[in-house]
């Protein structure tokens, strides 16, 4: 079964690198037991000159809003610092733009603000971008139209620093990667420099650096972001994983969250006819595979990475690659592709 298993997952991948569609793939699935595969291929970097290893350290681009920001909003609900249905504003008391109407905390989650895909928050400098942040209103009322805004997780991961004392970054690695043992995880640069274990995305100047152009000026000038920014490799999103799929427990004894957060990331609360959302996580669209349950929460990044759980089998796949700059798409699609294959060796 596992030989049938990595040779449908090289197939794929050969296809992909063969055709310009990435450069390098990492796959990491199995369930809270078990491992079901765990290979690399091709190459960590566009020029082909670093093989892709099953560590590589990646730049994980939107996946860090599921990771990072979804999971330490679900700890600052735990320990009563947050509502979810407070307006956003009074744990943000910087934000001077006039609201015409009250926007939650959630709201902003699931990309109901009315923020949208606003592009003038572009800047040169982080402290500019952070200015722009707290002064621009919504472009549209709030829960009139889901559309997926990074806006809404620059705010949240502003939100977290505010109610918790302690920069995004730090926060993360104190509640989150440290106790799950994601020792290669960290916001802002890779915990390492070493070249033969740090990948180069699309879309960046080297290895190691940010590939959202909002997130990389914020983090170079001192500041934060919630919505990108996370480095991870795939046995430490295989972790993070496992805790998911334990419904927050990472240990006999130990929870991430409790099971009324865990409940409240995961469970369905928008039900557009082209998206069904959690509050962080995505739990049907357009691309997700045949054969799983309802109970399923996804989230991908930009430069190439998806993760994908199914709660109800128990069942996990990490696959991250290094695409190439304009095959955003077919990447994509591909990603998924091979994560319905996979899944049909869970029962």
């Amino acid at each position: 079964m596992l030989n049938s298993l990595k040779n449908m997952c090289e197939e794929e991948i050969t296809f992909e690198i063969n055709n310009g569609i990435i450069h390098g793939a990492t796959i990491h699935a199995g369930t809270l037991s078990d491992t079901l595969i765990e290979k690399a291929w091709g190459y960590a970097d566009i020029d082909g000159n670093v093989k892709m290893r099953t560590d590589t350290i990646i730049d994980m681009a939107s996946v860090t809003k599921a990771l990072a920001t979804t999971s330490a909003l679900a700890i600052c609900f735990d320990e009563g610092l947050l509502d979810f249905d407070t307006p956003f504003t009074a744990y943000l008391p910087e934000y001077t733009a006039p609201l015409k109407n009250p926007v939650t905390v959630r709201d902003l989650a699931m990309h109901l603000s009315g923020f949208g895909q606003q592009n003038h928050y572009t800047a040169n400098t982080g402290g500019e971008i952070r200015k722009k942040l707290v002064s621009v209103p919504p472009q549209n009322p709030p829960r009139e139209k889901f559309e997926y805004s990074c806006w809404n997780y620059h705010l949240l991961g502003m939100i977290i620093e505010n109610v918790t004392g302690k920069s995004l970054d730090h926060f993360c690695s104190e509640r989150i990667f440290s106790p799950l043992g994601m020792r290669n995880t960290s916001l802002g640069k890779p915990l390492t420099s070493n070249p033969e274990l740090l990948a180069k995305t699309c879309g960046t100047e080297k290895p190691g650096q940010i590939s959202d152009f909002i997130a990389f000026k914020l983090y170079r000038d001192g500041f934060t972001a919630g919505n990108a920014g996370v480095f991870s490799c795939a046995p430490d999103l295989a972790k993070f994983c496992r805790c998911l799929l334990n419904s927050g427990k990472y240990s006999e004894e130990k929870q991430l969250f409790s099971d009324a957060a865990f409940e409240a990331i995961t469970t369905p609360r928008m039900f557009d006819a082209a998206v069904k959302r959690s509050l962080g996580w995505i739990v049907s669209d357009e691309l997700k595979p045949r054969g799983f349950s309802p109970r399923t929460i996804y989230h991908s990044g930009w430069s190439g990475q998806t993760i994908f759980l199914d709660l109800d089998k128990a069942f996990y796949a990490v696959v991250l690659t290094t695409r190439t700059l304009n095959e955003y798409e077919r990447a994509r699609r591909g990603r998924f592709k091979m994560i319905e294959e996979i899944g049909k060796y869970v029962n």
